[in-house]
């Protein structure tokens, strides 16, 4: 569970990423189609069309590809 200052952080980042999806590095491999942005220690994978975003997962660096 994230601390109430990283939520924050991280739905911040959400509401930019909504703005510009493009933001976030594409991914390759198993991950093929998603993008992944960075916040700090934390990743935010998603993948967005035109008309939505759609947050796959939210984890630390460290965990988040296994």
């Amino acid at each position: 569970m994230l601390d109430a200052r990283l939520q924050e952080r991280v739905k911040e980042a959400i509401r930019e990423l909504a703005g510009s999806p493009l933001s976030g590095k594409k991914l390759k491999g198993q991950f093929e189609g998603l993008r992944s942005y960075r916040l700090g220690p934390l990743r935010i994978v998603y993948r967005f069309t035109k008309d939505w975003l759609e947050v796959a997962f939210v984890d630390y660096r460290k965990d988040v590809y296994r």
